[in-house]
């Protein structure tokens, strides 16, 4: 068995995974609350290897590194950006720049749909939006504010707008609807322009949609698409069951 983590800014997901889909027992926690889930961690059958993902906390990370050694005499696998896995040209100019849970996401979706061209929106505290070209080229992607952070935003950027939920209308005559409608028309509008720019390179896309906002907006979303979730996992486990090694991060 190997154990598959994915922390990410506010969630830590962990899997037993017998084979790349072959998945047992997914657990999803607040990352911070690491006192309320550390026992169920430290009771999980001892994995041969143990690979990782993370965009979280630093010292949340910490304290994975620290558990999994007590406890097992492992040391975590984290993913890094590389210029080419599973057959996947990373084009992203600094590695080091782009995060290893878009990277991730990419080589998960790719995973699942082989040889065709891919759209991969990640609609979570941030929404990233990646383009894929169907001979496995990996062109790039886009990074904004996810649809909590914009309301946010507006909330503490400004002196009248208020934190409130609302609802989505063509032209909203209320200004909770107001916000509403213009955050989701901003995260949907993105994935479509996405969508719409790979499709004119005469490319013929598959959209797919995951992460915890994706069931907000694929109502809104006019494209068809198809909604996948854990993609960072099935990242790490296209990884794990490969015959490519896995490039990790060196020892501190």
């Amino acid at each position: 068995m190997i154990l598959l983590l994915d922390l990410g800014n506010t969630r830590l997901k962990w899997v037993q995974a017998h084979a790349r889909r072959d998945w047992r027992d997914l657990v999803e926690v607040e990352a911070a609350e690491h006192t309320t889930w550390h026992q169920s961690f430290y009771a999980l059958p001892c994995p041969q290897r143990v690979l990782a993902c993370s965009v979280g906390q630093q010292h949340i990370r910490d304290f994975l590194d620290r558990a999994v050694l007590d406890v097992w005499g492992l040391k975590i696998e984290w993913l890094t950006v590389t210029r080419e896995a599973l057959g996947i040209e990373n084009r992203y100019r600094v590695l080091t720049q782009q995060g290893p849970d878009r990277w991730a996401s990419v080589l998960g979706a790719r995973s699942l749909f082989p040889d065709e061209a891919l759209v991969i929106a990640n609609a979570g505290t941030a929404l990233t939006v990646e383009a894929v070209t169907a001979d496995g080229v990996y062109l790039g992607g886009s990074i904004q504010p996810g649809y909590r952070l914009m309301k946010q935003s507006l909330f503490q950027g400004t002196a009248r707008l208020p934190l409130a939920d609302g609802h989505v209308h063509d032209y909203p005559t209320s200004t909770e609807d107001a916000i509403e409608s213009g955050c989701i028309s901003a995260l949907s509008g993105s994935i479509e322009a996405m969508f719409k720019r790979l499709t004119g390179r005469a490319e013929e896309p598959r959209l797919v949609l995951t992460g915890g906002d994706a069931e907000r907006l694929s109502a809104f979303i006019t494209t068809p698409h198809k909604r996948v979730e854990n993609l960072v996992l099935h990242g790490l486990a296209a990884l794990a069951f490969s015959t490519q090694p896995l490039r990790t991060e060196p020892d501190a």
